[in-house]
């Protein structure tokens, strides 16, 4: 499986945010960001990969440049995917996690949360756990232990997800969200584009 997150399609402020993609895309001979990232992934990337996107595919109406990206797509919903966004992955045949997802013979232990939590941070909470290669993975958007000032806002996202983490028995968070930052805990694994080279992570089957 490989992963990517963090596309970000059309947002023109991320450019600024992280100068590394417009840096990169230059160094390979392209002015336009979102084209050298669809040639780019999609060299690592063919039609019958399975590929997990960790989030934030576009801003704005730029989602449809999302049917250019080669593979058999799951998405978890990030901070940037909007409904109508996701309506149009799920015509183009992508599925969309939008809750949360258990992929592992873990009791279901989770009804409690909905009570625990109020619905505007469950419905903002996508996650998938699914064990691979011995390992139990939870894949996010938000990373699990979020350190990043800047991030308070999700603080009560990241609650949920600690929670999960442990409920579950995970050994790794595989996340997106924090572009260039790197959290500090050795079980989180970034999967944005600016720290893997613009490359997708590969992991399992």
């Amino acid at each position: 499986m490989k992963i990517i997150s963090d596309t970000h399609f059309g947002h023109d402020n991320m450019l600024v945010y992280e100068p590394v993609r417009m840096q990169k895309a230059r160094m390979e001979g392209y002015e336009d960001f979102d084209r050298f990232l669809i040639e780019r992934l999609n060299s690592y990337i063919s039609k019958n990969d399975k590929v997990l996107h960790l989030g934030d595919v576009a801003f704005k109406d730029r989602y449809t440049t999302a049917a250019k990206l080669n593979g058999k797509i799951t998405l978890i919903k990030g901070n940037h995917d909007k409904q109508k966004h996701i309506d149009f992955y799920k015509s183009i045949g992508w599925d969309v996690i939008e809750d949360i997802r258990i992929e592992t013979d873990v009791e279901n232990q989770f009804e409690y949360l909905k009570y625990k939590y109020d619905t505007k941070t469950l419905s903002k909470t996508a996650c998938l756990v699914k064990e691979i290669d011995g390992k139990k993975i939870l894949f996010s958007h938000y990373p699990v232990f979020n350190d990043n000032p800047y991030d308070e806002k999700f603080k009560n996202i990241s609650e949920l997800l600690k929670e999960i983490f442990t409920l579950c028995g995970c050994d790794i968070n595989i996340h997106g969200h924090t572009h260039s930052y790197k959290v500090s805990d050795k079980r989180c694994i970034n999967a944005c584009l600016e720290v893997n080279d613009f490359k997708p992570l590969e992991i399992g089957v």
